[in-house]
């Protein structure tokens, strides 16, 4: 039987790699397979899940979820990475003429769809080679611009720093969104130049970070419900002879009531708490349930 699987919320905290906080919460559950969905720079905190154990090949489907972001862009300073870490690149004091009505109207340019080019300081790959790689040995990078979704953003304060202005921002957005890129083009639009300031990650699909928690501190009983990590998913839980069929990455028959749903949670019917009885998640083909991913029967951990 499989190491005991499950999806854990954590809170990064500023200063360390996603990967390290990944490394700390795998310590902590004991448990040797972990991934999480999708890195936030050491600049960062927030959430990410953590999918452990053989769940961890089900992360594909919590990757594409939307995203909510709170951060702080420093109008009037630009940097090579896009946020305060980087090399200084330009300087302008912003004119006292740039307001919150200003900036309202700068950021109305945002919502929707919108073709976004990703920051040259990104692990996004060019001929093989991660950008940042050759951002970071003085080569020209060119990336192509993506479609991406800003749902809302919106501008939730101002401030005077100096020569500086700060604009604290929340931003909900598709997967992919370079919330760095955000800074930079808002800038442009300001023509002050720009640059991410600080930034917290506050949800992920409806994983919010009040189900987070510290790396350090996580708990094997902190599992997040299959219904938090995919709330549009149908459920289905199938008996003793149906299962026999189901782990062996069979089709199955598609019940009337799941006709709605075009991915499937599919469970084996018991009393034991639903880590241990995940089957895997299916997709929905007329009258018909196809396997996407099964994972291997549980331990109770």
């Amino acid at each position: 039987m499989a190491e005991a699987g499950g999806f854990y919320a954590i809170d990064k905290p500023v200063g360390i790699t996603s990967q390290l906080a990944l490394s700390i919460a795998k310590r902590q559950l004991k448990v040797r397979k972990a991934g999480h969905s999708g890195t936030l720079d050491p600049l960062a905190s927030g959430l990410l899940i953590v999918a452990v154990g053989s769940w961890s090949r089900l992360l594909a489907f919590v990757l594409g979820a939307d995203k909510v972001y709170r951060g702080v862009v420093r109008c009037g300073l630009r940097t090579d990475s896009l946020d305060i870490t980087g090399s200084i690149q330009g300087f302008r004091p912003v004119p006292a003429g740039v307001d919150a009505e200003v900036v309202r109207r700068a950021l109305q340019r945002f919502k929707g769809p919108i073709q976004q080019l990703p920051p040259a300081f990104s692990a996004l790959k060019v001929n093989g080679v991660r950008a940042y790689e050759l951002a970071r040995a003085g080569s020209e990078v060119t990336l192509e611009r993506r479609s991406v979704v800003i749902h809302d953003i919106e501008l939730l304060g101002l401030t005077r720093s100096g020569p500086f202005l700060d604009v604290e921002l929340r931003i909900a957005c598709s997967s992919g969104t370079y919330i760095r890129s955000i800074a930079r083009d808002l800038g442009e639009l300001l023509e002050t130049g720009a640059t991410l300031s600080s930034l917290r990650r506050e949800s992920i699909g409806e994983v919010t970070l009040d189900a987070a928690k510290d790396p350090m501190s996580i708990e094997r009983e902190d599992r997040l419900s299959l219904s938090a990590v995919f709330p549009s998913f149908g459920r289905y839980e199938i008996d003793e002879e149906i299962l026999r069929m189901a782990r062996h990455g069979h089709p199955l028959d598609r019940p009337r009531e799941l006709t709605a749903f075009e991915q499937v949670v599919v469970l084996a019917a018991g009393p034991e708490p639903e880590y241990q009885r995940l089957v895997g998640i299916y997709r929905g083909e007329a009258d018909r349930l196809m396997p996407l991913r099964v994972v291997p029967e549980e331990v109770a951990q």
